[in-house]
């Protein structure tokens, strides 16, 4: 009997199981791995490419290096703008704003507002 019991959970559990896909690798340009010897002039030159001002891009690029370096640099421009605010909000949290303790008499005097506030209050609700 208890095997049976045992037998149906089991079953019963691997019902809700998340089957496995059957997919195919396909080999796109995406999996293929340029060696060594073949991306080292890309590097060379996306180095160069890299340390060029916008000037001196605009004057000697043209095509997709033109591009490809307007757009690195929009999103080097980006992040750092993005890095600044993400610091000024950190900052906020580092060193808030201090703020000076009450003394004891402007204590007692806000205690003493909220007193005539209360009985004025009181006084406008008596009929």
């Amino acid at each position: 009997m208890r095997t049976v019991i045992v037998a149906a959970l089991i079953a019963g559990a691997s019902a809700f199981g998340v089957l496995p896909m059957a997919t195919s690798r396909r080999s796109t340009s995406l999996n293929a791995f340029l060696s060594p010897e073949e991306r080292a002039p890309k590097i060379e030159r996306w180095g160069e490419i890299r340390a060029m001002t916008a000037d001196e891009a605009a004057a000697n690029l043209s095509g997709d290096e033109l591009e490809a370096y307007n757009r690195y640099y929009a999103e080097v421009r980006e992040g750092v703008l993005k890095m600044k605010d993400l610091a000024k909000l950190m900052m906020k949290d580092v060193d808030p704003p201090r703020i000076a303790p009450k003394s004891k008499n402007q204590r007692k005097r806000d205690k003493w507002a909220l007193v005539q506030k209360r009985e004025a209050a009181k006084a406008a609700a008596r009929p």
